[in-house]
């Protein structure tokens, strides 16, 4: 079990043939990107002093066991994008496995921050924060992975934009854990979208299939005429989008 004021990457152990690692801390706010290969089942005991959140980057967690404070809880399968939270002073344990190759970034937040982030903003008191193993969500994922792009240079006011995006993920954790979000019809899931979303800005020069998106955000397309219709969650086809894309990257491309 691993009790300490900083966090290790190591806080999952499993056998994997390549292992790497970064790291990096912005005054209250480290991160660690570790990457694997060849990774077979991985086991989990922590109990960190600090907030953790865990973003999944590559590979999909497929089956478990998951432990909170020793008692039993729903093991949640993960795919890329998909978010973990455990608050600080929580024990998180139990394994877990799935695809040989991943990467994941976890991110801890030392509490004194969130204490004084909450305080200038909240008139109320301070909201406790409750476990979460294992979301979608778009806000924390973009977060999330601006952090990790932030650790690959000295730039300035890093600490600056890396405890802006640190704010922002715990405000969208308090957000969803205290305000109950009205249910929304239809669309895609925050993480499959992001994913459609950024393959489409990737490949706008490719001519992407509905069958191709579909695929990369877990669906099926039915054979019927009745697809055509299906959109994005953002009020578009997926047509209509890229084809608005493009448009609006060729004016942008003019005017350099």
């Amino acid at each position: 079990m691993q009790n300490h004021e900083s966090l290790a990457a190591f806080f999952k152990s499993g056998n994997c043939r390549t292992f790497s690692r970064q790291r990096r801390s912005w005054g209250r706010v480290h991160a660690d990107l570790v990457r694997r290969t060849g990774l077979a089942k991985e086991e989990t005991d922590i109990t960190s002093t600090r907030h953790l959140i865990l973003l999944n980057l590559k590979g999909n967690s497929e089956r478990g066991e998951y432990f909170l404070d020793g008692k039993p809880t729903a093991f949640v399968p993960r795919r890329p994008g998909a978010v973990l939270f455990v608050p600080a002073g929580c024990r998180w344990s139990g394994w877990e496995a799935g695809d040989a190759t991943a990467a994941y970034l976890s991110i801890s937040v030392e509490r004194v921050f969130v204490t004084k982030l909450f305080e200038r903003t909240l008139s109320s008191d301070l909201p406790s924060l409750s476990p979460d193993l294992g979301c979608e969500d778009s806000v924390i994922m973009n977060a999330g992975r601006a952090i990790a792009a932030e650790l690959d240079g000295r730039y300035p006011l890093s600490t600056l934009i890396v405890e802006s995006y640190a704010a922002t993920i715990f405000a969208q954790l308090v957000r969803k854990q205290r305000y109950v979000q009205p249910a929304r019809k239809g669309g895609l899931a925050s993480a499959n979208l992001a994913r459609v979303l950024q393959r489409i800005e990737d490949d706008l020069a490719t001519n992407l299939s509905l069958q191709q998106l579909a695929a990369l955000a877990g669906l099926s397309i039915p054979t019927s005429a009745g697809h055509s219709g299906r959109r994005l969650a953002l009020h578009h086809t997926p047509s209509s989008f890229i084809a608005g894309s493009r448009g609006r990257k060729s004016i942008f491309v003019t005017r350099l």
